[in-house]
C-alpha cells in the first residue's frame, strides 16, 4: 500500500531535520574539544626559585684542587607546558659580583679585568634558542652564552623533573672555554707542567622553578 504524499514529505522532512541536529552537535563537540585543547596546550611561566637554585662551576687548578664556584644572585624564566611536556623561551641573568669560590682574595679577582671584568660587564646573559627533548626527562639545550659582552652558544645537557606542587627542577651541565669569552688571564705553573689554571670551565646548574 503506497504512502500518503504529505507523509512522505513530513518523513524527508524529519530526516532532514535530524541530519541538522547531527551535524550541530557534531561541530559543538569539535569546537569545544578546540578550545580545551587550546587552554590545556597554553604555556605556563615559571621563575628561577633564587634560595634553592645553585648557578655553579669548576674549573682545574694546577696548585689547588679543582675550583667549586657559585653566583649567589640570579633571575630567570621560562615557559612550560605539561600537556606536550615542553620548554621553550628559557632567559636568565646573573649577578658577576655574586661570585663566591669560598676565597674572598680569589673572588676579588675573578670579578677584576683579568676575569669576568664585572666593573665593565656586571652581568653574566643566557637565552635559549632551542630546546631538543630527549626523552619524557632528558632535554638538550642550544642558547646564547654572553659575557664579557661576547655571545656564544652553548649546549646544556641535563634532566626535568617534578614535584606534586608542579614546581620544576633542573640539573644541566655544559663545558665551555673561557677563552671564547675574552677571560684569557693565566700564569705559567713550572716550566714543564702548562698553565696554572685551566681554559676548560664546567657549568653546574641545579634550578628549582616555580610557577608565577
Amino acid at each position: 500500500m503506497q504512502r500518503p504524499s504529505h507523509f512522505l514529505v513530513k518523513n524527508n522532512m524529519n530526516k532532514k531535520i535530524i541530519n541538522w541536529r547531527c551535524i550541530y552537535f557534531l561541530v559543538i563537540i569539535l569546537i569545544s574539544q578546540v578550545f580545551s585543547y587550546s587552554l590545556s596546550a597554553k604555556p605556563i611561566t615559571y621563575k628561577l626559585d633564587e634560595n634553592n637554585s645553585k648557578v655553579g662551576f669548576t674549573v682545574k687548578h694546577k696548585i689547588t684542587n679543582d675550583v667549586y664556584g657559585e653566583f649567589l644572585k640570579s633571575i630567570g624564566t621560562a615557559n612550560y607546558n605539561s600537556k606536550t611536556n615542553q620548554i621553550i623561551n628559557i632567559e636568565s641573568v646573573i649577578d658577576v659580583k655574586s661570585i663566591d669560590t669560598g676565597n674572598a682574595r680569589r673572588d676579588r679577582h675573578l670579578i677584576s679585568p683579568d676575569f669576568f671584568d664585572a666593573q665593565n660587564y656586571p652581568k653574566i646573559y643566557f637565552k635559549s634558542n632551542n630546546v631538543e627533548k630527549i626523552s619524557e626527562t632528558q632535554y638538550k639545550v642550544y642558547g646564547n652564552l654572553t659575557m664579557r659582552g661576547i655571545k656564544k652558544e652553548i649546549i646544556l645537557e641535563g634532566e626535568k623533573t617534578t614535584d606534586s606542587n608542579d614546581n620544576l627542577f633542573f640539573n644541566a651541565i655544559s663545558i665551555i672555554d673561557r677563552q671564547d669569552f675574552g677571560i684569557s688571564w693565566n700564569r705559567p705553573f713550572q716550566k714543564i707542567a702548562g698553565m696554572m689554571v685551566s681554559d676548560e670551565v664546567k657549568i653546574l646548574l641545579k634550578i628549582k622553578m616555580t610557577q608565577i
